[in-house]
C-alpha cells in the first residue's frame, strides 16, 4: 500500500471537497439517465475477460467479494459467462452468515451474418441466517433466444424458457418470455437516434413476475459547438413476494403464505443542451428532467373476517421536477467551474379501497397514509476555481450553499424543516524551492436545522466548524516528505436547550499532526513513515458567553513505519503497526484517565502490478491488545484485492 500517495493526493491537492460538491451534483444529475431494467442479453460485455476478488477480515467481520467476466470466441461460436459472488461472516455470539450469488452463462451460434441461435443460463441464490421475513431466495432459469440483425445497428431478440423459483419455503415453476431491441446511434441527417425495449414476464403461478421498458435518445449536433439531448423513457417492474399469513387468513384460504406484489412503474423525460464555446470563453451545460414515479403494493389474500388498517393496499405517487446549470471557464492564469441546481419534489401515499370493509377504517387508513405526504424544495449553489496568482502562487477556492424547504400536509405532521448548509474554503500554496512547496487552508461550515413546528423545535441548532492548516511538501532526489498540521473547532448550539434538560449544546475542538515520509535507500529499497496524533477535547457549551467547559478528552496516536523492496514488478514491504486511543473525563477542571487502548504488530504487504494484466494486493497485520493496561487478545487482519484482466 503507498499510503504516501493516498495522504497526499486527499490532503495535499486539496480536492477532497472539491470532489464533494461534483460528485453531490453530478450524481443528482445522472441518477435519471440510470435504469434498473438493463437488458440482459443484447448488451456490451467487457473487451477481454476479467476476474475481480477482495477478501477483508476485520475485527470479527469476514467479507468476500467475487466477479468474473469470461468472452470467448472461436469463428461463429461465441460463450460469455458472468460470476458474482458475496458473502459476509461476522463473528459474535450469535454468527451471522449472509451469502448472495448470481451465475449467468450465454452461448450462441451464428448460422447467418446476421442471424444467430443461442442457449442461456442462470441462477441467483441468497441465503441469510438471521430471522428475517426472507432469508432465503433462488432462482434458476434456462432459455433459448435468436438475436437477429435486420439492419445496421438494430438487434431484436425474443427469448423463452423455463424457471424455477424458491422463497421462503415456496417452491414455484413456470415460463418465462419476453423480447429485447436495441437501436445504436442511428444517424437521420444531424439527428443521432439510440433506443432500447425490454419485454419480460415469468409466470411462477401463483406467482408473476415482469419488466416492461423502453427509452429513447435523440441527440442533434445543431453546429459544431451545440447540441441538444433529448432523452425519454417508461420502465415498469413487477414483483411478488411471500409473507407469512395471519392465522384467520390462512383457515380462510388454506395457505401458510400470502403474497404481496409491488409494481413500480417510472416515467422520465430529460433536456440537456450544451454549449462548447460561449461568447469565446465559456461553456454551459443546462439540463431538465421531469420524473413521474409510482409504487403500489397489493396483498393477494384479504380475509374481511376480522378488518384492520393494515388490510388495505397502498401506492405512492412521486412528482420530481429538477433544473441543472453549469458554467465552466479556463484560461492560462485562471480555471472556474459554477453549477446551480433546482429541484422539486412531491410525494402523495394513498390507501387502495376494498369495497365491503368498513367505511371508518378504511378512512382511518388513509389519515395513517396522509400523514407520510411531503414535499420538498432544495436549491445548490456551488464554485471551484483557482487562480494562478504568478509561476510560484496560486490560490484555490471552493464554495456550497444548499438550503432545503420540506413541508408536509398533513396536520398530525411535525416534520416540516428548513435546512441551510454553507461550506467555503480557500487554499493557497507558494512554491518556495524547486524542491519544497508551503500551503495554508482555512474552511469553514455553516449548517442551520430549523424545523417549523413547537412539537419538534427542541431540535433546532446551529452548527459551525471552523478549520486552518498549514503545511508543506518537499521532494528531493532520495527524500519526499508531506507534512500537514490542523486545527478544528466545532460548534453546535440548540435554541431551546433551557426548555429541554436532555439537549444540550456542545463544543469539539481537535488538533492533528501528520507525516508522511519516503526515503529511498537505493534504487530497490525504500524507508517510509505514516503516522499522525489526533487530540480532542468535547465539552458542554454557553454560546451566548462564548465558554466552554470541557468534559471529555481524547488522544489518538498511529504509527507506522516500514521497509519496501522491489524486484521486478513485485514489491514487499514489512513494518510495525501501533495505535493507541486514550479516553480522559474531567472531574474539577481536572484530566482523569477513563480508558486506554492499544494495538501493536506487525505488518506486511505484498504488491504485484503491471504484468500480464494482473494487479494483486496482500496486506495483513496481527495485533496485540491491550485494554486498561490488561492484554486481552491477539488479532488477525487481512485485507487481498486482485484484478486479472486476461
Amino acid at each position: 500500500m503507498n499510503r504516501f500517495k493516498e495522504v497526499r493526493a486527499d490532503i495535499y491537492s486539496g480536492k477532497a471537497l472539491f470532489s464533494l460538491i461534483l460528485i453531490f451534483t453530478v450524481f443528482h444529475s445522472k441518477i435519471f439517465a440510470q435504469t434498473t431494467d438493463s437488458l440482459e442479453i443484447v448488451k456490451v460485455f467487457p473487451s477481454k475477460s476479467n476476474l475481480l476478488t477482495r477478501f477483508n477480515k476485520q475485527l470479527s467481520t469476514f467479507n468476500l467479494n467475487t466477479k468474473l467476466d469470461f468472452i470467448q470466441t472461436w469463428e461463429n461460436y461465441d460463450l460469455r459467462l458472468t460470476e458474482n459472488f458475496n458473502s459476509t461472516f461476522i463473528k459474535t455470539s450469535e454468527k451471522s452468515i449472509r451469502d448472495e450469488q448470481l451465475f449467468s452463462l450465454q452461448n450462441s451460434y451464428q448460422f447467418q451474418e446476421k442471424l444467430s441461435l443461442g442457449l442461456g443460463l442462470s441462477s441467483s441464490i441468497f441465503s441469510d441466517n438471521r430471522k428475517i421475513e426472507i432469508n432465503q431466495a433462488s432462482s434458476n432459469q434456462f432459455f433459448l433466444f435468436s438475436q437477429a440483425q435486420p439492419y445496421d445497428n438494430f438487434y431484436f431478440v425474443p427469448f423463452g424458457g423455463y424457471m424455477h423459483n424458491r422463497q421462503v419455503l415456496n417452491d414455484d415453476n413456470g415460463f418465462l418470455y419476453g423480447v429485447e431491441a436495441l437501436l445504436q446511434d442511428y444517424t437521420i441527417s444531424d439527428l443521432i437516434i439510440s433506443s432500447n425495449l425490454k419485454f419480460r414476464n415469468e409466470d411462477i403461478s401463483p406467482r408473476k413476475n415482469l419488466i416492461r421498458h423502453y427509452g429513447l435518445k435523440l441527440n442533434s449536433v445543431f453546429a459544431e459547438e451545440v447540441a441538444n439531448i433529448i432523452s425519454a423513457s417508461y420502465s415498469q417492474n413487477r414483483k411478488d413476494f411471500y409473507f407469512e399469513a395471519d392465522s384467520i387468513t390462512s383457515h380462510e384460504f388454506s395457505i401458510s403464505n400470502n403474497i404481496q406484489s409491488r409494481t413500480e412503474t417510472n416515467y422520465l423525460l430529460q433536456d440537456r443542451l450544451s454549449y462548447a464555446n460561449l461568447f469565446g470563453l465559456f461553456l454551459l451545460d443546462m439540463t431538465g428532467i421531469v420524473h413521474w414515479r409510482t409504487i403500489e403494493r397489493n396483498t393477494k389474500y384479504k380475509s374481511l373476517q376480522n378488518v384492520t388498517t393494515s388490510l388495505f393496499d397502498s401506492e405512492i405517487n412521486e412528482l420530481k421536477l429538477d433544473f441543472e446549470s453549469q458554467l465552466t471557464y479556463k484560461s492560462d492564469k485562471a480555471d472556474g467551474l459554477f453549477r446551480f441546481l433546482y429541484s422539486e419534489r412531491d410525494e402523495k401515499n394513498l390507501a387502495k379501497r376494498i369495497p365491503s370493509a368498513s367505511e371508518n377504517i378504511y378512512q382511518d387508513r388513509v389519515e395513517q397514509e396522509a400523514r407520510k405526504n411531503n414535499n420538498s424544495i432544495r436549491a445548490s449553489l456551488s464554485f471551484i476555481g483557482s487562480y494562478r496568482i504568478s509561476t510560484l502562487d496560486i490560490i484555490a477556492i471552493s464554495m456550497l450553499h444548499n438550503k432545503l424547504k420540506y413541508d408536509t400536509p398533513s396536520e398530525d405532521n411535525f416534520d416540516d424543516r428548513d435546512e441551510l448548509l454553507s461550506i467555503v474554503k480557500i487554499r493557497y500554496t507558494r512554491k518556495l524551492t524547486p524542491f519544497f512547496e508551503a500551503f495554508i487552508t482555512a474552511e469553514g461550515t455553516y449548517n442551520q436545522t430549523t424545523y417549523i413546528f413547537a412539537e419538534k423545535s427542541s431540535n433546532n441548532n446551529i452548527n459551525r466548524i471552523l478549520k486552518l492548516g498549514s503545511g508543506g511538501y518537499y521532494k528531493g532526489a532520495k527524500l519526499s516528505s508531506l507534512n500537514n498540521f490542523e486545527v478544528s473547532a466545532n460548534y453546535t448550539v440548540y435554541d431551546f436547550e433551557d426548555l429541554n434538560p436532555n439537549i444540550r449544546s456542545y463544543s469539539f475542538r481537535q488538533f492533528t499532526a501528520l507525516d508522511s515520509t519516503n526515503y529511498l535507500l537505493s534504487k530497490r529499497i525504500k524507508l517510509s513513515l505514516y503516522g499522525y496524533i489526533k487530540l480532542s477535547e468535547q465539552g458542554d457549551l454557553k454560546w451566548n458567553e462564548f465558554k466552554s467547559r470541557p468534559t471529555r478528552y481524547l488522544q489518538e496516536i498511529y504509527c507506522e513505519p516500514r521497509l519496501s523492496a522491489a524486484y521486478n514488478l513485485i514489491q514487499y514491504s514489512f513494518g510495525l503497526r501501533y495505535f493507541s486511543l486514550s479516553t480522559f473525563r474531567y472531574k474539577l477542571n481536572e484530566k482523569n484517565l477513563d480508558s486506554e487502548f492499544r494495538s501493536i504488530g506487525p505488518i506486511a504487504e505484498i504488491l504485484i502490478s503491471g504484468g500480464l494484466g494482473l494487479y494483486l494486493r496482500v496486506i495483513g497485520w496481527y495485533e496485540f491488545i491491550t485494554v486498561n493496561s490488561v492484554s486481552q487478545k491477539q488479532q488477525t487482519n487481512l485485507n487481498v484485492e486482485m484484478t486479472w484482466n486476461f
